[in-house]
């Protein structure tokens, strides 16, 4: 029996949504400074199924370890060190909508694909804002966690189902800078942030620093009048920064003028489901309207964080 044109109109959407999904993905995780950086570390890390993300965090040192003489003995006591934090999966979705009037004025299969196409890059460019939007709010709703969450103003919010405030080794880095103009202060500030999110460890130093445009641009006009150096590999993808310390800073205009996150990168995941990774549902038809159709594309996804010690925000910036 011969497909209908719906029906033959839905293959077509479906087998070309999946041979253009891992390009939309890589284009959705590179089309933003941040993104691409978290990308590029290796930090969109695969997980398979289960009620929860949970991940390992170690929070205290191995008491064992000491100085012995001749003939001295070595604890052989056990120790705690690790516990987890637990994430919900979220849900990312995006819908794609037919109308059985452009299907029918679209028939030829240039017209169509042209269409086609043209609503695949849309809904890419859509996700890709909704991506970048969230990263700097708050988790509502169903939405994902920011770094509002991961890393709030006062560092001792519960963050992955561990309360802060009730331990210290779960607390990030912040300062109030309340009350000075962060063009006079703003380097001042900087400094002191970088020190305690590092606490001069290798390890623990951020590799990135993320802020909204205005206080970029403080600092540019700040470093102006010397060499500017810029990171290279951000630089190649053609996404403007400034290096502070030898730490790229970039900006977002979903950022906040009011805060400056010091970020490591080797404790921050966006965390997905390959089997629900930007993926096409089936075609259904839109209830009370004549040949229309819709679809969706969804993703099992989650942002989380592993270490909050080294990871600091600038909030309340006077940018006046």
């Amino acid at each position: 029996m011969a497909l209908t044109l719906t029906e033959q109109l839905d293959n077509l959407y479906t087998t070309t949504w999946e041979l253009r999904k891992s390009q939309v993905a890589d284009n959705i995780f590179t089309a933003t400074p941040f993104w691409y950086w978290l990308k590029d570390k290796g930090k969109l890390k695969q997980e398979r199924g289960g009620r929860f993300i949970m991940e390992p965090l170690e929070y205290s040192k191995n008491d064992t370890v000491q100085w012995i003489g001749k003939g001295g003995t070595v604890s052989l006591n056990d120790y705690e060190f690790l516990t987890e934090s637990k994430w919900d999966w979220r849900y990312l979705v995006a819908s794609m909508v037919r109308f059985g009037v452009d299907d029918q004025q679209n028939r030829g299969k240039a017209a169509i694909m042209k269409l086609l196409n043209r609503k695949i890059s849309n809904t890419q460019n859509s996700l890709t804002d909704k991506v970048e939007e969230d990263l700097f709010d708050t988790q509502s709703g169903d939405s994902i966690e920011g770094l509002q969450d991961l890393v709030p103003d006062n560092g001792t919010d519960s963050v992955g189902g561990i309360d802060g405030s009730s331990y210290s080794w779960w607390n990030n880095q912040s300062t109030n800078a309340t009350g000075k103009s962060f063009a006079v202060y703003g380097v001042d500030y900087m400094r002191t942030m970088l020190n305690d999110c590092s606490n001069n460890r290798t390890q623990d130093r951020p590799d990135i620093i993320v802020c909204g445009q205005t206080p970029y641009e403080y600092y540019d006009r700040e470093v102006e009048p010397q060499r500017r150096v810029v990171n290279k590999k951000l630089g190649d993808a053609s996404f403007e920064n400034i290096e502070y310390k030898g730490i790229p800073l970039i900006w977002s205009p979903e950022c906040s003028n009011q805060r400056m996150y010091f970020l490591n990168t080797n404790f921050l995941y966006f965390t997905y489901d390959p089997m629900m990774y930007f993926d096409m549902t089936d075609w259904k038809p839109i209830p009370d309207q004549v040949n229309d159709r819709a679809a969706q594309i969804i993703t099992a996804c989650c942002f989380t964080v592993t270490r909050r010690l080294c990871q600091g925000v600038i909030y309340n910036i006077d940018t006046e």
